[in-house]
């Protein structure tokens, strides 16, 4: 498809008197730079034909259903719904009016872009998530409206073509780089016009994902694989849901950090990925006790009257919460459910190392050092032909001092052994093993992850190391004893 850009329509390029939309790649405002991007991707050559276009979809293939983005606009205000010639004839009379800056307001700065010039008023009518009146304001000062230039507005008009609809939901992605950019410009702008094209699209393009945690993973592994992002700087990457639907106006903003988004990138290669996939599958939030995870097909089963029946991805990856997706974006450690996978399955390694070095900040040296740690306490075990004695207590450490205790009790039987080194120097114990300002507990549950990942090597099994649950100490909350002081 041809791309035609916004820089063809700058007044510079234009013949004196004719109407120009200026272009400013990425102003910030989701909602102005997803209007640019439409208007990007439309292969009409100007405006004037892009706004014929998008009036024509609006008004005779969608019926003019594009309330939940312009309240009350010239297609959906009362008196003009299911007249279309009058929906068209408001619509381009409007639109064009913009272009020749007719019914302007005032003469300033965009709120939006900052260009200098002739403003118009914004409201919720052309602008979603503008107050007017006695509707709720996301803007600024909640003012009852905004002054805006034409060439915001007019890339507005353009922006349902690059939503997705989420149950009573609308969904956006902000642009701020060319990577998001093009991913969703390939995978929901090109994929509405090609409905379009195809007479089979009667609204806003729809989507499964209605739940944000998970639409934003989505989209953040869509990105890394298509572009191959493996080895490249990381991206934010921020999704909008939200309605500008009378009363319900709302906005939810979900976000992705760069620490949350390196971490994608690594546990996404080839090495990782069906071990990471395997984890996040697993820890979908069902709620009922007739659905279980099957390990062996590694699906979801539902349960009805004895009958089992093997569940879609598709039918709950967009809805069920994700209990590993939330935690890593509220900021709580994934770690005990890592550790958890790791003592019933053999797991990679370097999905709690990447985990702990991008996400938790752990140092290189901590890591190192619990590795070796975890070296000795086997070779003890095999040595003693016991491995409940060294690892149950270490299991059942429930506090700070439980976990010190344990392996201070392992520097005195190691030395006993007649060892050649010690069990851990005192340097290392003080600056690497217990750190101050760090949880203890992350200290024993990557221990124990390395002490899980050996034995599955040894192939012993989980009945020889432990008749008991390890203590989830994390979920307890906050508390001096959580923390080395």
């Amino acid at each position: 498809m041809e791309q035609i850009t916004l820089d063809s329509f700058t007044t510079s390029d234009k013949p004196e008197g004719k109407p120009s939309v200026a272009d400013i790649r990425f102003t910030g405002d989701p909602f102005v730079d997803m209007g640019r991007l439409v208007m990007d991707t439309l292969r009409q050559k100007t405006v004037e034909e892009k706004i014929r276009f998008v009036t024509d979809v609006y008004v005779d293939r969608w019926k003019g259903k594009i309330h939940p983005v312009f309240l009350n606009s010239k297609i959906t205000i009362g008196h003009v719904v299911s007249k279309p010639e009058a929906q068209r004839k408001d619509s381009l009379e409007y639109y064009f009016g913009l272009l020749k800056e007719k019914k302007s307001v005032s003469k300033g700065y965009c709120r939006i872009c900052a260009n200098k010039g002739t403003l118009f008023e914004g409201g919720r009518h052309n602008y979603p998530m503008v107050g007017s009146g006695d509707f709720t304001n996301f803007y600024h000062f909640q003012e009852s409206s905004l002054l805006i230039c034409k060439n915001c507005l007019i890339k507005l008009y353009f922006l349902p073509l690059g939503l997705l609809k989420c149950g009573g939901k609308l969904m956006l992605f902000q642009i701020q780089s060319s990577y998001a950019e093009k991913l969703w410009q390939e995978d929901v702008i090109l994929e509405n016009l090609d409905k379009i094209s195809r007479g089979s699209s009667e609204g806003i393009l729809e989507s499964n994902y209605f739940n944000g945690n998970n639409a934003l993973f989505k989209f953040a592994a869509d990105m890394i694989k298509k572009f191959k992002l493996y080895d490249h700087d990381s991206q934010r990457i921020t999704l909008f849901y939200f309605t500008n639907y009378k009363d319900k106006c709302d906005v939810k903003i979900y976000d992705l950090p760069n620490p949350i988004f390196s971490f994608l990138k690594r546990v996404l290669k080839p090495d990782l990925k069906a071990d990471w996939m395997y984890v996040v599958k697993k820890h979908y939030h069902f709620g009922k006790t007739n659905y279980r995870f099957d390990e062996n097909s590694q699906e979801w089963i539902e349960v009805k009257k004895k009958i089992e029946t093997s569940l879609d991805a598709e039918a709950y990856e967009g809805t069920r919460r994700n209990i590993i997706y939330d935690r890593l974006l509220s900021g709580e450690s994934i770690l005990g459910m890592l550790r958890k996978v790791h003592k019933s399955r053999q797991l990679h390694v370097h999905i709690a190392i990447t985990y702990l070095k991008e996400v938790r900040n752990m140092r290189q040296e901590q890591i190192d050092l619990i590795r070796k740690i975890s070296d000795k306490i086997v070779a003890m075990c095999q040595k003693e032909g016991n491995y409940k004695k060294l690892m149950t207590p270490i299991e059942g450490a429930k506090q700070n001092y439980e976990l010190r205790g344990a392996i201070l009790r392992m520097a005195k039987a190691y030395l006993q052994n007649g060892e050649a080194e010690p069990f851990v120097r005192s340097k290392d114990y003080v600056e690497y093993l217990f750190p101050d300002g760090q949880s203890w507990y992350e200290t024993r549950d990557f221990l124990l992850i390395c002490l899980y990942e050996k034995l599955h090597d040894l192939r012993v099994e989980p009945d020889q190391v432990s008749d008991t649950d390890v203590a989830d100490v994390e979920e307890i909350g906050e508390n001096p004893e959580d923390f080395n002081q």
